[in-house]
């Protein structure tokens, strides 16, 4: 612990520091990324950020790990191996959870799909800049330890 009362944990998986000796588990981000050497890039640039990542290759595997992780924010590809990620967007927004859409496709295809291109960046990004801007939409007082 450190003069001002803050101590680092780590482990198994990363942890924030949290003042008083009390952990939190650091965000989780889900990257959906089926070209396994941009999710590598992706996951290798925001994991050093700070945070937990959970890559899928599928919508089907995406939506299995949002049963089984909370998960933060997430970024996804557009269009994966088994589809759109339309059924993802959708447990996403059903459970409030921040997203971006990185993706090749044109902008018009992914609008008419229901994602207004404000959530869409185009290939090649920036993931930290990406990550950033998803932070900022987090509900940071569901966070803050309870007294």
């Amino acid at each position: 612990m450190n003069k001002d009362g803050w101590r680092a944990f780590s482990g198994q998986r990363r942890f924030a520091m949290f003042k008083n000796n009390r952990s939190m588990p650091a965000d989780t981000v889900l990257i959906v990324e089926d070209d396994v050497f941009i999710s590598m890039d992706a996951a290798d640039s925001v994991s050093r950020v700070g945070v937990n990542v959970v890559t899928a290759e599928t919508v089907s595997d995406a939506l299995d790990i949002l049963e089984t992780e909370e998960i933060s924010v997430a970024i996804l590809d557009f269009q994966v191996r088994d589809g759109a990620v339309t059924p993802v967007v959708d447990r996403l927004r059903q459970r409030g959870i921040p997203f971006r859409i990185v993706s090749g496709s044109p902008l018009a295809e992914i609008a008419d799909k229901g994602i207004p291109a404000g959530l869409c960046a185009q290939k090649p990004a920036d993931y930290v800049k990406i990550l950033i801007s998803l932070i900022s939409e987090r509900p940071w007082t569901a966070l803050r330890p309870s007294h």
